[in-house]
């Protein structure tokens, strides 16, 4: 797959997204901005638990979210991160999309497709939103990762988790940088490590074990 025409873009575009402040945990914290940090657990509050029931709920129903238009959403759940955790994901990973749940990589295969769906999130931030703050204590191999996307309900289980440096976008490749086969049904989850840094990135590999229908 290294010779393909699409993977140098992606690498750009995943490189900055990956050495961005999208990903940075909190750097010049201080007062009341660093007690927002801090006191965070990555427990989505009660409207983001709504948020995330609603985009659900209308994914389950066929119905486009009030986000279709532009950043198409799916909802992933982690049960290791606790039985409250759930978070929309959207596609892109800016401010705008990593500000409010989840965001997939451009260029990433979409939720149960063959290739690599992958997913970043903030583990701390200056607003006090990190739903991945927990993500390096709690998941374990074995661990399930549940994605409800238009196209059904996926469950992945945990293969492996890695710490690299920043500027490693081959973990965003159909392989996943490290081998696996490309043509699985492979999900990557990214975040920052230290939480409170943001020297490394912290990976979690998955695969495909299972996929429902939602009608």
């Amino acid at each position: 797959m290294s010779g393909s025409s699409w993977w140098p873009r992606v690498a750009r575009g995943a490189l900055a997204a990956m050495a961005s402040a999208t990903l940075s945990a909190g750097l010049g914290l201080g007062g009341y901005t660093a007690w927002l940090v801090w006191s965070t657990d990555g427990q989505p509050s009660r409207a983001e638990q709504a948020r995330a029931a609603q985009v659900e709920k209308k994914l389950i129903r066929g119905a486009p979210s009030p986000d279709a238009a532009s950043d198409g959403p799916a909802v992933m759940r982690v049960p290791a991160l606790g039985a409250r955790w759930a978070y929309p994901v959207y596609k892109g990973t800016t401010d705008k999309q990593l500000g409010k749940g989840l965001g997939q990589y451009a260029g990433t295969a979409g939720p149960g497709q063959i290739g690599n769906y992958a997913v970043a999130g903030h583990r701390s931030s200056n607003s006090g939103f990190a739903p991945f703050a927990e993500l390096p204590d709690r998941i374990k191999r074995g661990s399930r990762i549940i994605v409800t996307a238009p196209t059904g309900r996926y469950t992945y289980t945990v293969t492996g988790t890695q710490h690299v440096t920043p500027d490693a976008v081959r973990v965003l490749r159909p392989d996943q940088g490290r081998g696996a086969d490309p043509k699985k049904r492979l999900i990557t989850l990214v975040t920052c490590t230290p939480r409170f840094g943001s020297t490394g990135r912290f990976i979690v590999y998955g695969q495909l074990v299972s996929h429902q229908k939602l009608t």
